[in-house]
């Protein structure tokens, strides 16, 4: 076995592919998803191989998933206009909250950590491609803020971890 893996949002599109080739590489890979917009079916390919365990969770609430894991993954959070439009306070939990449980455990484990994000940290940008000097054109309270700020949280949890641990 070449290490532990706990990813967050396996059965989304993104996570139930990465942990498939997390499994086919030799690592055990523990799975999160609460199925709120992830599909049972996009985790239920991964459930035949034995180094490959489940755990319907949602990441906001703490986490008793053990530890021994080598890396965390957070790919976990409604991705789509009509879900994090239907969402709005899921969608923003699962960057704050939910990256806050994910980083400690991370922490705890002397794990490294990958966080999924997206250019949408930018909000409605006015430069194309944006470098990463760009500070963005962002809206806190539209109707879209929900995944905008949810993935800007994450992103300044994260480099408040790496630069506090």
């Amino acid at each position: 076995m070449k290490g532990r893996i706990l990813l967050a949002g396996v059965a989304g599109f993104l996570g139930c592919h990465l942990a498939r080739r997390f499994l086919g590489e030799g690592y055990e890979v523990v799975g999160i998803d609460n199925f709120v917009t992830g599909t049972e079916a996009n985790a239920a390919w991964l459930a035949g191989d034995p180094a490959f365990s489940l755990v319907s969770h949602d990441i906001c609430r703490p986490l008793s998933v053990g530890d021994g894991f080598d890396g965390v993954l957070h790919l976990a959070s409604p991705a789509s206009p009509p879900d994090f439009l239907r969402l709005p306070i899921e969608t923003l939990e699962a960057g704050s909250l939910g990256t806050r449980n994910l980083l400690e455990l991370a922490l705890r484990n002397g794990a490294r950590f990958l966080l999924a994000s997206t250019s949408e940290v930018y909000g409605d940008p006015e430069v194309h491609p944006q470098p990463e000097g760009y500070w963005g054109n962002v809206n806190p309270i539209g109707p879209r803020s929900c995944y905008d700020e949810g993935k800007r949280c994450a992103e300044t949890l994260f480099f408040d971890y790496h630069r506090q641990h």
